[in-house]
C-alpha cells in the first residue's frame, strides 16, 4: 500500500480518546475508521446498515469527544429521482447530528461535497459563489448552512470539508475511476467505454483525504475547506493512466452522452487548508491509479 501522508508533530485530537464516525461502512468512513484506530482512538462505528437513522436522535455519544459526520445518501442520479429523501437524510440528518453534539459537547467534522456548480473561475476558492445545481449538492449545502448556524449560535466546534472527487481502493464501481479500472483489468472487456471523455475533475486520493480530515480538526470552528488535489484531469486522461498502470492497450471511446447539468471543469484552490493546518496532498494521480490497479489485480 502507499504510505500515508505524515501528520505533523502535533497529536490529532489531543485529549480525545473516543470518537464516533457516521457512515462508517462507506468508502470514506471505512478508511477513516481504520486510520483513527491506528492513531489509538476508540472508534464507535455507526451506519444505516447497523440500524442508525440519522434523522433520529440515536447516536451513542456518551464519552465521545468528536464526531466525524460522513453518513449521507450519495449519488446524483438517485438524488434527481428522490430529492426529498436526500434533503431528509443529508440536511435534516446533519441538523440532528449537530444538535446531539451540542447537547453532549462534541466537536464535529462535516464531510460535504462539491457545491459550486459551474464555477466562475478556476481554481475554485471556498469564497466563490455557490451553485448547488443538483439535489445532492443542495442537500449538502443546506447542511453546511446548519453547521455554520450551530457554530455561531451554539458554539459547537464544527469544521466543514468540501470534498472534490475522491477515489481509491475499495470504492464502488458505480464511480468513474473504479469503473474504468474494472474494464481495463478485466480480460473479458476488449474496450473501455464511458459516457463522455471530456469532463475534467479534481481527483484526490483517499489517503490524502483522510489526512485532510484529521488535520482539519485543529482548524478554527466554523471553517470551510476545499479538499482536492489542486489539479484537473479529463476522463480520457484517467483512461490512459489506468491502461498504463495495468499494462494494457485497449481501445476506448465515449458515448458523447452528457449528464444533466454536466460541469466541464473543476479544480480546487486548496491553499486555505494548507495555510490553516499545513495539509497538502502527497499522492499523484498516476501513483493513486497504480495502487488501485494493484489492489484490484493483487499484483
Amino acid at each position: 500500500m502507499l504510505d500515508r501522508a505524515e501528520s505533523s508533530g502535533e497529536e490529532i485530537l489531543a485529549g480525545v480518546d473516543t470518537v464516533l464516525v457516521t457512515g462508517a461502512s462507506g468508502f470514506i468512513g471505512r478508511h477513516l475508521c481504520d486510520r483513527l484506530e491506528v492513531l489509538g482512538k476508540t472508534v464507535i462505528r455507526t451506519s444505516r446498515g447497523a440500524g442508525v437513522d440519522l434523522t433520529k436522535d440515536e447516536l451513542p455519544l456518551h464519552g465521545v469527544g468528536h464526531v466525524f459526520h460522513a453518513g449521507a445518501r450519495t449519488g446524483v442520479p438517485a438524488a434527481w429521482e428522490n430529492p426529498a429523501a436526500f434533503i431528509e437524510t443529508n440536511t435534516l440528518g446533519t441538523v440532528r447530528v449537530l444538535d446531539q453534539c451540542r447537547r453532549h459537547g462534541c466537536g464535529v467534522s462535516f464531510l460535504s461535497a462539491y457545491v459550486y456548480g459551474n464555477p466562475q473561475r478556476i481554481p475554485i476558492r471556498e469564497t466563490d459563489p455557490i451553485d448547488a445545481n443538483n439535489p445532492y449538492a443542495l442537500s449538502k449545502y443546506l447542511a453546511e448552512q446548519a453547521c455554520c448556524f450551530f457554530a455561531k449560535t451554539y458554539g459547537v466546534d464544527v469544521v466543514t470539508l468540501r470534498l472534490f472527487n475522491v477515489y481509491g481502493p475499495g470504492q464502488s464501481s458505480n464511480f468513474l475511476i473504479p469503473f474504468i479500472v474494472e474494464q481495463a483489468v478485466n480480460p473479458a472487456c476488449d474496450k473501455i467505454e464511458v459516457m463522455d471523455l471530456r469532463p475534467s475533475r479534481d481527483y484526490i486520493y483517499i489517503n490524502d483525504v483522510i489526512e485532510a480530515i484529521l488535520r482539519s480538526t485543529r482548524a478554527s470552528s466554523g471553517s470551510v475547506f476545499n479538499v482536492g488535489s489542486g489539479g484537473a484531469h479529463s476522463v480520457e486522461d484517467i483512461i490512459k493512466l489506468v491502461c498504463e498502470a495495468a499494462g494494457v492497450n485497449k481501445p476506448y471511446f465515449g458515448k458523447a452522452q452528457r449528464r444533466e447539468n454536466e460541469i466541464d471543469l473543476t479544480k480546487a484552490d486548496i491553499s486555505a487548508l494548507y495555510y490553516a493546518v499545513g495539509w497538502k496532498p502527497q499522492t499523484t494521480l498516476a501513483a493513486g491509479l497504480r495502487e488501485m490497479v494493484k489492489c484490484r489485480t493483487g499484483s
